[in-house]
């Protein structure tokens, strides 16, 4: 562990003293601290050392301890308390513990394996050693226990006895000393001891650390403070800083930078002091420490100090600019606003307001003392120093504030804000602005703002006419002020106007903007509108920052004051930036390739299998906070959006080769890319077992498609063939159905024709047949009257029977003649009424066929000469002849048969 100042010290070379880093001594530097819990239960801490890179390593009592700013990693080595550490590099590791020291390597995984060096590993029965010194001299590497120095190199050990027993060692400047209980004090010279100094007489003497100071070395001892070696001679050093170490019990010692010394005690937590002894900080639990014993300190490249605790882990930066007072004891609350005036700081608290001297606030002292002024109780808004009077804007009205009493000046509730304005005093209250005048050194009420209400968090004045007034849920008011302190002209830009939460009126020369929690609207007084620019990149606030109207305000030209919950924040403006970040480099931490189903961790230079084609990646730089990081994947890409991820996930990767770029921004600049290289395998169907498939595939794939184009081919002929033969056969077949179609309407020409020609035959028929019975009717009334005049004698008797036999045969004659003529034109439909219905008389038979003709009954009664009703009638006889239902149709059924 102290070697590491050694490594400070090579780091350092060059930097003169009067540049170095100066703490800073008001508040305590920004503190972080993590339970057991955090950090895997691991138990004590008994030692710190960092890489390089900034990753931090802990002797635990349950192994290696390790932090990368992100993770907390324990690896178990051997089975007793580790006790030391001390780190060569990020890969390469020395620890001692209870029974055993050894060796930590990094795999290819980038995890540490545990190799013990301790050659009495099998026979502890008779020894028990504890390791809790680790030392670097050259190329040896030096375990130390109460009785024994171990030195390794090039896997071989040399063990030197102690005189009697070791109380302490340390490494200083190359230089290792060891404190004997009875010897005194020695150093090893080519790993020989060699006495230096005996030890005080009667003393209980055991050697915390070592530090150089004025030509001497100065020994910090466990329980008996400060001593000067010089000369070979050992005195006590009596400053107030070696009497509270003595009582405070120093258990660990690092040097800080070039100029400061940090103990961590077992009864008071943390004295950190410049080289002449005075105490510049002093932590303990008062002031946010877990607990008061330090068991193990480390101060690291990076400007943080590391403390191991009975319980729980702290770190402190030390180099930055802000520091925190924190109300841990209840004093005082939470801190809204400030003032300091004559040597006296005035806090504004929501219990009221407090004083201190401003010396008092240096973190020297055990705790911090604040006084609250009398009748001060309740909510302090605001502090201000206007014309030399001293103001407290209180929730219960307007104070004056002399020699720390309080003068009432306005009992109004909630003064928010204070503003000198022309002159007069505005000030913002829960109901408006009111505005105050002195006259005759004293200050009285001179009007309320007339067309302003709700709570005035905020005034801003512009100009000597304009006035900006910030009402919270409401929005923000431009108001033009006449020489009565009336508004004569308001703008109202309402809270919907502004993106984000908690606005803000900020004045940059003659700029008007108002911020809120993400955006930044400028005011343009072209068209009397806001206008959102683009996001700045506002200085990040500490944690617990109040929000909204809080905001940081100048104490001095040297300190700024910051409103936190539960305490109260500085800003050393006139310190120094720590300007250079000791290895800023980003690396990779763990790499892994999933999918679906499953992980698989690798290590760097590993191939990723294709069906894991998706990759996970951590990566950060150890141990710096709020830092944001970008990714590029390959050369030609963009680069991804600033984040505080330090972990990447890449999916559905092609094969091939990848070069992934992250970069960081780091002191609002960005860092130089570190660049990742991996690759994918191409999938198994690339791969040169796949290409000899997939020629053999090929060879077979082209001998099958020959026999595939040969059956092919002989099918094909065949096809053609039997396809020409189906066309032929289609062909013929058409041309028959052709010819046959033409036949058929030959016939059903001829048919129809035919059928015409009988409708016209049976009409010729019909008309002839009624002829004859006319001239039946005729001749039959002829021979009746010749019958009547053959009744006179006159004409012989013979010539009448000769008349009457010729009209006897042409009547009779005519009768047969349209019997044989219907006979023939139905003869075949007729004879098939017959063979079904033998009752049928030919009056019926030729019924039928002027019914099949589609004679309607009128048209057959002018043939049949008798009336349309006789021929329903014989319609009616017809149908039950034929048994015909009353719902079939006699035209229907003869035209079936």
């Amino acid at each position: 562990m102290k070697t590491a100042f050694i490594y400070l010290i090579s780091l350092l070379c060059g930097i003169a003293a009067a540049s170095a880093q100066q703490l800073p001594e008001k508040g305590v530097p920004e503190l972080k601290s993590y339970t057991p819990s955090e950090y895997k239960n691991s138990g004590k801490i008994w030692d710190i050392d960092s890489a390089s890179n900034g990753i931090v390593y802990m002797a635990a009592d349950k192994g290696l301890l390790e932090y990368d700013g992100k993770n907390w990693k324990i690896y178990e080595g051997s089975s007793g308390f580790t006790r030391s550490v001390n780190v060569v590099s990020d890969s390469l590791i020395y620890t001692g513990s209870d029974l055993d020291f050894g060796v930590w390597q990094k795999n290819v995984y980038q995890d540490f394996e545990y190799r013990s060096l301790y050659p009495f590993r099998e026979d502890l029965a008779e020894i028990s050693e504890e390791f809790w010194e680790i030392h670097r001299v050259g190329e040896n590497i030096l375990f130390v226990s109460d009785f024994n120095i171990y030195a390794y190199r090039d896997d071989a050990l040399t063990k030197i006895a102690a005189p009697e027993e070791f109380v302490g060692s340390y490494s200083l400047n190359g230089d290792v000393y060891f404190a004997d209980k009875s010897g005194g004090l020695f150093r090893m010279i080519d790993l020989s001891l060699e006495q230096v100094a005996n030890l005080p007489a009667g003393s209980d003497f055991e050697i915390t650390g070592m530090y150089e100071h004025d030509e001497a070395i100065v020994l910090v001892t466990y329980n008996s403070g400060l001593y000067r070696y010089s000369s070979g001679n050992l005195a006590p050093i009596d400053t107030p800083l070696s009497q509270e170490l003595k009582a405070a019990t120093v258990f660990s010692f690092e040097p800080v930078e070039n100029n400061y010394l940090a103990f961590g005690t077992v009864q008071k937590g943390l004295f950190i002091s410049d080289l002449n002894g005075n105490i510049v900080h002093h932590i303990n639990r008062n002031k946010g420490l877990p607990n008061n014993t330090i068991l193990s300190t480390h101060f690291n490249v990076a400007g943080q100090l590391w403390l191991g605790m009975d319980y729980g882990i702290s770190s402190l930066k030390l180099r930055d600019e802000l520091t925190f007072i924190y109300d841990y004891e209840g004093n005082f609350g939470t801190g809204y606003t400030a003032l300091l005036k004559n040597g006296r700081f005035y806090l504004g608290t929501n219990k009221g307001l407090y004083q201190s001297s401003w010396e008092q606030l240096n973190n020297n002292s055990e705790a911090y003392n604040f006084e609250l002024i009398p009748g001060s109780e309740g909510q302090v808004w605001t502090l201000e120093n206007i014309r030399d009077d001293l103001f407290a804007g209180h929730d219960r009205g307007l104070f004056l504030i002399n020699d720390n009493r309080l003068e009432r000046l306005s009992r109004e509730r909630g003064f928010w804000t204070l503003v000198p304005y022309r002159d007069v005093l505005l000030g913002g209250t829960y109901n408006g602005i009111f505005a105050f005048e002195k006259t005759g050194g004293t200050w009285s009420f001179k009007k309320q703002i007339e067309l302003i209400a709700g709570s005035a968090s905020q005034i801003l004045v512009e100009a000597d006419d304009i006035v900006w007034v910030n009402i919270p849920n409401y929005g923000i008011i431009r108001m033009v002020m006449d020489d009565t302190l009336y508004p004569e002209e308001r703008s109202i830009f309402l809270s919907d106007t502004f993106r984000g939460d908690d606005p803000y009126l900020v004045k940059e020369g003659n700029r008007i903007t108002v911020r809120t929690d993400q955006f930044q609207y400028a005011y343009s007084a072209a068209d009397s509108t806001f206008n959102e620019e683009r996001v700045p990149d506002f200085t990040a606030k500490p944690e617990n920052s109040l929000p909204g109207i809080f905001q940081p305000d100048s104490l001095n030209s040297q300190f700024e004051f910051l409103p936190l919950y539960n305490g109260f924040g500085l800003k050393n403006t006139g310190q120094d930036q720590d300007t250079h970040v000791v290895n800023g480099e980003i690396i990779f931490r763990r790499f892994e390739a999933f999918n679906n189903e499953e992980r698989l961790e690798l290590h760097r230079g590993q191939a990723v299998p294709y069906r894991y084609n998706n990759v996970h990646i951590t990566y950060l730089i150890p141990n710096r906070e709020d830092l944001l990081y970008q990714y590029r994947l390959g050369d030609e890409g963009n680069w991804s959006s600033w984040s505080a991820d330090t972990e990447l996930e890449l999916v559905d990767l092609p094969y091939g080769e990848h070069q992934l770029f992250i970069r960081a921004m780091v002191n609002g600049s960005p860092t130089e890319a570190a660049v990742f290289m991996f690759e994918i395998t191409s999938p198994w169907y690339f791969s040169w077992y796949a290409y000899v498939v997939y020629v053999l595939l090929l060879i077979t794939m082209g001998y099958l498609i020959y026999l595939w184009q040969s059956v092919t081919l002989k099918r094909q002929e065949k096809s053609l063939q039997e396809s020409q033969q189906r066309s032929l056969r289609e062909q013929a077949e058409k041309h028959r159905r052709e010819i046959l179609l033409m036949e058929q309407e030959r016939l059903q020409t001829d048919y129809d024709k035919l059928e015409k020609q009988l409708k016209n035959k049976t009409i010729e028929l019909a008309n002839k047949a009624k002829e004859n019975q006319d001239k039946n009717r005729l001749l039959v009334r002829l021979k009746n009257k010749l019958e009547a005049a053959q009744q006179k004698p006159e004409v012989p008797a013979s010539f009448w029977n000769e008349i009457h036999r010729l009209l006897d045969s042409y009547i009779n004659l005519e009768d047969n003649t349209f019997e044989i003529q219907m006979d023939e034109l139905h003869q075949e439909f007729f004879q098939r009424l017959k063979d079904r219905f033998p009752d049928l008389s030919s009056n019926d038979l030729r019924l039928c066929a002027y019914l099949k003709l589609g004679f309607s009954s009128k048209e057959i009664a002018e043939f049949s000469n008798i009336k349309p009703s006789s021929v329903y009638i014989n319609r009616s006889r017809l149908r039950k002849k034929l048994n015909l239902d009353a719902d079939e149709d006699l035209t229907d059924f003869l035209n079936a048969i």
